[in-house]
């Protein structure tokens, strides 16, 4: 896709728009900026910049009192990141953290950072300049609203402070509204530390994308070891023992942000994120956690995992302010698509424990026959407020395309044959008659190109959705993609069962154990999805391979054609 400059004019005009910390659909108040009685924008050294067409930009940098040097340390430690674009908007991030692994190693009090945005990498053409305070109480992190922009054009960023200036970061706006202008967009979740290398961000920054799509565990609460897979590459370890309060969830999204590879990826375009479990919790459902915990004691953990995940995440949101915090929402690409993110967690029904445990090797009870708990329409995926407003979303639209970013598979698996399928009940299996009922409602509601983008299983799969997966005469109403992991691992002993598995699954088209990404590319007539594929997910430098490509068709739900390299 072509880029489109900006209008310097328009951009200029609406600087105003230039907000500070997190962002919302209220109208965003300046930082930095300040307007003459003719109503031009200024920047904060009181210049008033050109509104001409010339490619040179008469707009000076702003320059900051001095700050310290932090004995040397790099204060933007941890990059910088943007996120939920819109036709004219995109949230920037970035941290001061020149001690990232220790509580970032910043004074209790708020510090102001400056703010460039320009046409070019090298900041030649300068289009705004402005400041933003930064706070203690959110880890002196910042998420500012870059408005006024004009719709589907690229732009960079970069912060400073004192003599320390930031990586570059690269971002866009979406198309306009009524334009159904191509897409192209990666996705993947699930990157635990002590399972691999990032050489899939590695290979993910250098791609030629619109957009990344996140599904889920940015980070893994376990401490050092515990899953007892930790990765050659540099045996890479967490940095504390299984985190439970916010200065620990700081620290150790300090230590995934470290890496320079997710940094890069970061860095090259926007990224549209929801979480998953670890970011919490292995498997907690609601208020339920792993383990038991007591309810109170979870609450404030997850009050407190909230808060680190909003602080480290370039997402469109107000900070969380009590117990419960709303994560989903919806990213348009002109009419061409509707991203739909979901929460699936936060407001699940506990995993059912009802059916007959079937064993599997290294899987202990994760396996299960269907019982009636999830027949039961009443057990509940989103929750009822999160569905109403799914589908409501997904009517208001006229996008070709409906796509919904999803943390756990919906296209079923029956791992075992018998009178009931055998599955894993914290997938959408676990939440049977919830389904069929979603996916009766996204028919009606309008959704008849429907794309389920999905991550957790540490594996890759492309199927047909039917409404009930098991029912092999029933219709097929979209297709779904489940990316691989970046570095978590499918476990071992359970990839030489997977052709035999696969066998009384025929609504799963092609499955991969292999780390990787997936990429697609949307037109309005057609999707097509690349699943990649790394070659050693132990060492920083693997390549990458391209393993398969897939194609559903406007107009013809489900899978069209799945071809392997």
């Amino acid at each position: 896709m072509a880029s489109r400059r900006i209008s310097r004019r328009r951009f200029l005009g609406a600087s105003a728009g230039l907000a500070a910390a997190a962002c919302t659909g209220d109208d965003p108040e300046p930082i930095g900026t300040t307007t003459d009685p003719a109503g031009e924008s200024t920047n904060s050294t009181g210049t008033t910049p050109t509104t001409s067409s010339t490619t040179t930009s008469t707009i000076a940098p702003i320059t900051l009192a001095d700050a310290p040097d932090w004995n040397g340390s790099d204060p933007f430690s941890l990059g910088v990141a943007s996120g939920d674009p819109d036709e004219q908007s995109v949230v920037v991030w970035t941290r001061l953290a020149p001690d990232p692994l220790t509580g970032g190693g910043m004074p209790g009090s708020d510090q102001a950072v400056a703010l460039d945005i320009a046409a070019d990498e090298g900041f030649s053409d300068l289009w705004s300049s402005t400041t933003v305070n930064t706070s203690p109480d959110q880890a002196h992190t910042v998420h500012h609203l870059v408005d006024g922009l004009d719709a589907d054009i690229w732009f960079f960023y970069r912060f400073r402070i004192g003599s320390h200036v930031s990586p570059i970061g690269r971002a866009r706006t979406t198309p306009r509204p009524g334009d159904a202008t191509e897409l192209r967009f990666g996705f993947s979740s699930c990157q635990n530390w002590e399972s691999g290398a990032y050489a899939a961000h590695r290979h993910l920054a250098d791609e030629d994308l619109d957009l990344m799509i996140w599904l889920g565990d940015y980070i893994y609460e376990y401490g050092p070891g515990n899953q007892g897979v930790v990765s050659s590459a540099g045996l890479r370890e967490h940095n504390s023992p299984e985190i439970t309060d916010l200065p620990a969830y700081r620290n150790r999204y300090a230590l995934y942000r470290s890496d320079p590879h997710l940094q890069a990826n970061h860095a090259a375009r926007p990224w549209v994120i929801t979480w998953d479990d670890h970011e919490i919790d292995n498997d907690h459902a609601g208020l339920v956690s792993e383990d038991g915990q007591d309810r109170e004691a979870f609450l404030a953990r997850r009050r407190a995992a909230h808060q680190a995940w909003w602080e480290h995440m370039p997402v469109r949101l107000d900070p969380p302010s009590g117990d419960v915090f709303e994560i989903h929402r919806s990213i348009d690409w002109g009419d061409l698509a509707a991203i739909h993110m979901l929460d699936g967690r936060q407001f699940r029904d506990d995993q059912p424990t009802d059916g007959e445990v079937v064993p599997l090797p290294g899987v202990g009870d994760l396996v299960r026959r269907l019982g009636d708990t999830a027949r039961n329409p009443d057990q509940r995926m989103l929750g009822e407020e999160q569905q109403r407003w799914l589908i409501d979303s997904v009517q208001d639209r006229s996008s070709i395309w409906t796509v919904l970013g999803n943390q756990v598979f919906m296209h079923g698996l029956d791992a075992v044959p018998g009178d009931q399928p055998a599955t894993n009940t914290d997938t959408w299996d676990g939440y049977h008659a919830n389904r069929a009922e979603i996916l009766e409602q996204l028919g009606g509601a309008g959704a008849d190109n429907l794309v389920v983008l999905t991550g957790d299983f540490h594996s890759s799969s492309t199927a047909d959705l039917r409404i009930d997966p098991f029912d092999r005469t029933g219709p097929v109403v979209g297709a779904e993609f489940m990316a691989p992991a970046i570095s978590s691992r499918f476990p071992a002993q359970l990839v030489d069962l997977a052709p035999l598995v696969l066998g009384f699954n025929p609504q799963i088209r092609h499955f991969d154990p292999a780390n990787g990404y997936m990429t697609c590319t949307v037109t309005p007539d057609r999707w097509t999805t690349r699943l990649h594929t790394l070659a050693d997910v132990t060492r920083d430098d693997s390549a990458i391979v391209l393993t398969a490509t897939a194609d559903v068709v406007a107009g013809s739900p489900g899978i069209a054609s799945v071809t392997t390299s």
